[in-house]
């Protein structure tokens, strides 16, 4: 089974994902920079879960992309 994530994170590193689509990178440390600079998230905590899942969203991303299409 996987990690359960709350839906906080989950809808924030959408809205990311949606919005900086070209800034978004395969590196954690860079999409943590990334969200503590277009989002108003402080916490630490709240910071570092949305940056891993959207880190997690961007390698699942490239892996569609780059499966051959039929």
């Amino acid at each position: 089974m996987g990690k359960v994530r709350p839906s906080i994170v989950k809808r924030l590193a959408m809205q990311i994902m949606q919005n900086y689509y070209d800034r978004v990178s395969l590196d954690y440390s860079e999409n943590k920079k990334l969200v503590f600079e277009v989002s108003t998230i402080r916490a630490k905590h709240l910071l570092n879960r949305v940056a891993g899942y959207l880190t997690r969203l961007a390698k699942r991303y490239k892996r569609h992309e780059a499966a051959p299409q039929p």
